[in-house]
């Protein structure tokens, strides 16, 4: 090398997949813990004894980690339902993952979000729809294999309970129980019901 070349400049830093990743945990922990506002590059990289410019150095912008976590959730979300759904009794199976209260909760955190972040919103919409074709067709083979003809079509069944289950937790998040234990108890005999005829229990008093 002649005493004129300069030798190549070093890196600063070298990307870590361990960084990303604690960043990506320290940011849902913050949207679970105090809700999405708190998920700011600062709080993030606080939380981790960071400095705020690593966020920016690992993925751009706050909003490219905050949309790196929900692709995140949504990839491991959708793993989780295909093997929920391979269950001899696939709605019921469906109804108790919804049911799970925090899950739900940062799910609803996502969606709050997403009202403020068009890309967020339109990668949350394409994965509801993805959800929902997921689960119909599971709904749909179950009741095929069993030669039952359904009163009500699968993408209907997958939105009823997955509205039911959302509303009840939305409720018991706010201390409201009214009216629970009877739905609760619908929701029971519906699913027993739906699995071996394809039709629904009617409401109480109908």
């Amino acid at each position: 090398m002649s005493a004129s070349a300069k030798p190549p400049r070093k890196k600063r830093f070298v990307e870590r997949p361990d960084i990303r990743a604690t960043l990506l945990d320290a940011a849902e922990a913050l949207i679970r813990e105090e809700g999405y506002a708190a998920a700011t590059a600062r709080r993030i990289a606080s939380k981790v004894g960071l400095k705020h410019q690593v966020v920016f150095y690992y993925f751009g912008t706050q909003d490219e980690l905050l949309l790196a976590l929900v692709q995140r959730t949504s990839h491991a979300h959708q793993e989780k339902l295909e093997r929920t759904l391979q269950s001899d009794q696939p709605l019921r199976s469906l109804w108790n993952l919804l049911r799970d209260r925090d899950a739900t909760k940062f799910h609803l955190e996502l969606l709050a979000l997403a009202n403020h972040n068009e890309t967020i919103r339109e990668h949350l919409a394409s994965q509801a729809v993805v959800s929902r074709s997921i689960e119909a067709a599971a709904i749909e083979r179950h009741l095929k294999a069993r030669g039952i003809e359904p009163r009500l079509s699968p993408q209907l069944v997958s939105i009823l309970t997955n509205a039911l289950a959302r509303l009840l937790i939305q409720e018991t998040t706010l201390a409201i129980d009214a009216g629970h234990d009877e739905v609760e108890a619908m929701v029971e005999d519906s699913l027993r019901i739906f699995e071996t005829s394809g039709d629904v229990a009617a409401p109480p008093g109908s």
